[in-house]
């Protein structure tokens, strides 16, 4: 019968809210908490005839609790990459053979890999065939 509801489509899949339980050791009596700090908004650097897209963004302030970052780029090309709390930009080539646009996302990482997001995206367009003809962004 359930089956059978299936298949005509009356069971459709509902939102829920997921949540977990995982038992930790303290080795004092006294918690803290941290905030990991946004990398704040991403901006277009540089792009253009037979160079790179570059996305830059500031630095994060003093106790900002960054560990490093970790992009993503979402789309024509799908591609990921880390980098160290230090940096402020990041230059990305088009592959062999890339024609399209896809989407730049940058994430904070702080202690024990919690990650909080840029405040926006970029967008990376690549066309690329054997040589790397032309790059463009737009934040």
């Amino acid at each position: 019968m359930l089956a059978g509801c299936a298949a005509a489509g009356l069971l459709a899949p509902i939102t829920t809210d997921a949540a977990w339980v995982d038992a930790e050791v303290a080795s004092s009596a006294t918690l803290s908490a941290i905030t990991v700090t946004s990398p704040g908004a991403v901006r277009c650097v540089q792009s253009g005839l037979l160079v790179p897209a570059v996305v830059g963004w500031n630095a994060a302030p003093t106790g900002g609790n960054i560990a490093g970052y970790r992009w993503t780029l979402v789309g024509a090309a799908n591609r990921s990459g880390t980098l160290p709390a230090t940096a402020t930009s990041v230059s990305l080539s088009p592959s062999l053979v890339e024609v399209g646009s896809s989407v730049f996302t940058l994430y904070a990482v702080g202690p024990g890999g919690w990650e909080r997001a840029a405040t926006n995206t970029a967008t990376i367009g690549f066309l690329s065939v054997a040589v790397g003809l032309t790059s463009s962004c737009a934040a």
